[in-house]
């Protein structure tokens, strides 16, 4: 059988909420520190791979380990690539960004990217590093009240999600607890709505929320959320940064983008029969407190 069926069954084994993942587009930006490379004033931040003299573990040059571990490493947004990380603590501070991704494919070259990073000498994360996921999402279909809906479940799920993570997230700069008037938020929406004006949007960029209407809009300091809506009206994805990066523990990257994926999806009005496993992983009971939290018992299967 062939690697990558190989990897296909174990993650569908793995995971028993991978038969929700849908087909929206997602990607991922993981940051370490360790990597050895030159930028120049040119590149815009990329680390082009000829710039990279970092090596695998067992001494493999970086372009063999690419091809051991089917990760094409370009010089573009369209292909996985390095771009410099100011923000990371440690010398050689990068993240490894993915293009976009869907479905399962998308999920297997996660795992290989992650496999990889892991094989790479000197390559680490620390507290100051995060594995961030984008999910996107149509601005035609998703609009002021499917962000409602997402913000009215993370919204109290924020304090049980960074116990849920390893580090301590809720204390990084960079992934704050959500800071926005929740009962105005979550109050009805008005007609602007449609113009793009509307009331949710001027209560994310709110001082209150670190907007500061100087800045660039590209770095908007309230992107510095574990809920990034910023991301939504910058280029119509949903970013989650809660969770911190991982190197070993791949299952808890792989989880984490099943579980933040079936989040937007049940924002968006997907609600599934799921099934009950007393063995569940941590983000499976998430959900189940979800499901009953939002009257939803009747859904989970076997309970």
């Amino acid at each position: 059988m062939a690697c990558s069926q190989q990897l296909d069954l174990h993650l569908k084994e793995k995971y028993p909420m991978l038969q929700f993942f849908t087909e929206r587009p997602f990607g991922v930006e993981i940051e370490t520190y360790g990597l050895n490379y030159v930028v120049t004033p040119l590149d815009g931040g990329m680390i082009k791979p000829y710039n990279i003299w970092s090596r695998a573990k067992d001494g493999r040059r970086l372009h063999q380990l690419c091809k051991d571990l089917t990760i094409c490493l370009g010089s573009d947004r369209q292909s996985w690539h390095f771009e410099e990380d100011s923000s990371i603590v440690g010398r050689g501070g990068a993240e490894l960004v993915s293009p976009v991704l869907r479905g399962l494919d998308g999920l297997i070259q996660v795992y290989h990217s992650l496999q990889f990073l892991a094989a790479i000498d000197r390559v680490k994360v620390n507290d100051s590093c995060g594995f961030h996921v984008h999910h996107g999402v149509d601005k035609d279909s998703y609009g002021c009240d499917q962000i409602r809906k997402l913000v009215s479940l993370v919204y109290p799920l924020e304090e049980q999600l960074y116990t849920l993570i390893p580090g301590e997230r809720q204390n990084s700069a960079t992934c704050r607890p959500m800071e926005i008037d929740i009962d105005r938020f979550l109050a009805s929406c008005d007609n602007s709505c449609q113009n793009g004006n509307c009331r949710i949007k001027q209560l994310w960029y709110s001082p209150e929320n670190r907007y500061e209407p100087e800045a660039p809009h590209r770095y908007d300091k309230t992107r510095y959320h574990g809920l990034n809506l910023h991301s939504y009206w910058y280029r119509s994805t949903i970013e989650f940064r809660y969770h911190s990066a991982v190197l070993a523990d791949i299952d808890e990257a792989m989880q984490w983008i099943i579980f933040t994926q079936f989040l937007v999806e049940l924002s968006s009005g997907f609600t599934p029969e799921i099934p009950y496993y007393a063995g569940a992983n941590k983000w499976l009971r998430t959900i189940y407190r979800l499901y009953r939290r939002h009257g939803l018992t009747d859904l989970i299967a076997g309970s």
